[in-house]
């Protein structure tokens, strides 16, 4: 069975009925509840009065900010001072009727505001909590500060990533903010998965240094291996060859992917006849001579378009593909069919929504736009007990904030 993105939505959402406190702000901690949201939770955001640091960050001339509107689309909003003591207790009382609580402070931070797992576990022995930092929970680097470039560098992925003149790069995307968000979702889900089956709830700690140090897998591999710390290869695979970007006529660069069994296509599509040269005799051989190997490709690649080319590669069975940029990827036709990218007709000059890359009946991915600060406050309390004149009081005191002039400007 095929499920198209039309198709998507027919039956009830995998996470329908999960409810999802999210303490959360900058990249990684969004991105996780993102994906819950995405897969089918309520999903409610608690901000400051003034608003989350990233609804200041507008590109370009939209008053909008856009980043926060594609990592906080589908989710409601709640603003209200948590360091306030009713501030807290209305947190408390929403964590009693959540089932999952994301958050990303600083170490040590939620607990001093009361609102630590421990402190909640009493009344919410069922509640999934999970702190995503920047070397997690414990460990002599815990109070030390993480973001993604410290992150990439601290796990090691900065030695690998660059040219192979030695040029050190971060990855293009920020993948460490990304990846952490990605596994804080696999933990919750998992627990979910044993808290529902009665076995009450659990404390998950992500880190964006673990996140990215678990992906080691090939470097480790190498380095126990020869003993020598694995270098930066460029696009070059660290196992494989040829296996890298290459030129083509008119400036057009592909990747390819040509291991053993693609290995004879390759040089029949490319019309070159390596079978009487020992050094590319056998996969090992041409690992370790990769270097003269891409030249001779190279030079190959250099006499046609990459459109030439990549359709004789894949009527080979070749493994290839187009360096796409940003820009490329937004008209793809493969992503268009996936449906990974969905633009808004309703606002014009809006960025495209990101979805999650899950195709399913019963995950219905991005529906919507981000909440306006304070969207959902007088919902949010009205749900556990507060009446409008309590909450506007509480909205006088600067305890809680609603939409109006005071969440246009939210603080830097």
């Amino acid at each position: 069975m095929t499920t198209t993105p039309e198709a998507v939505g027919s039956s009830p959402a995998f996470l329908q009925g999960v409810r999802v406190l999210d303490v959360t702000g900058a990249l990684a901690g969004p991105y996780c509840t993102t994906i819950l949201s995405d897969l089918g939770a309520d999903v409610l955001k608690i901000e400051p009065v003034l608003g989350d640091r990233m609804r200041a960050r507008r590109m370009g001339a939209e008053r909008r900010s856009l980043p926060f509107d594609l990592i906080h689309r589908d989710k409601k909003s709640l603003a209200v001072d948590l360091k306030s003591p009713a501030g807290a207790d209305i947190v408390r009382s929403l964590a009693r009727r959540s089932d999952v609580l994301v958050e990303n402070f600083s170490v040590g931070a939620m607990g001093r505001l009361g609102l630590g797992y421990e402190d909640l576990r009493p009344d919410c022995p069922d509640l999934v909590y999970c702190s995503i930092s920047g070397f997690g929970q414990f460990g002599p680097m815990s109070d030390s500060k993480g973001i993604d470039l410290i992150a990439q560098a601290y796990s090691g992925l900065m030695s690998v990533t660059g040219s192979t003149d030695g040029q050190l790069a971060k990855a293009g995307f920020p993948v460490s903010d990304i990846g952490t968000g990605m596994w804080g979702a696999i933990g919750v889900l998992a627990a979910l998965l044993r808290a529902r089956a009665g076995f009450g709830g659990a404390y998950i700690d992500v880190a964006l240094t673990d996140s990215v140090a678990a992906w080691s897998l090939w470097e480790v591999a190498d380095y126990v291996a020869t003993g020598v710390d694995p270098a930066p290869l460029g696009t070059a695979h660290r196992l494989a060859a040829p296996y890298e970007a290459f030129t083509c006529q008119e400036g057009d660069v592909l990747v390819l992917g040509a291991v053993d069994r693609a290995w004879d296509a390759l040089c029949a599509v490319l019309e070159i006849d390596l079978s009487g040269d020992s050094r590319f005799a056998t996969e090992y051989e041409r690992f370790l001579h990769r270097e003269p190997l891409a030249e001779i490709i190279q030079a190959r690649f250099t006499t046609a378009p990459r459109a030439h080319w990549m359709a004789a590669l894949r009527a080979a069975g070749v493994p290839c593909g187009p360096v796409n940029r940003i820009g490329d990827i937004l008209t793809d036709e493969q992503f268009a069919a996936r449906g990974l990218f969905v633009h808004d007709e309703e606002r014009h000059g809006e960025p495209t929504i990101v979805n999650t890359p899950i195709v399913a009946d019963g995950a219905p991915r991005a529906r919507g736009h981000a909440p306006e600060l304070g969207a959902d406050t007088f919902a949010a309390l009205a749900e556990l007990g507060y009446d409008d004149e309590h909450i506007t009081a509480l909205v006088e005191d600067g305890v809680v904030g609603v939409p109006g002039p005071s969440s246009a400007e939210p603080r830097e």
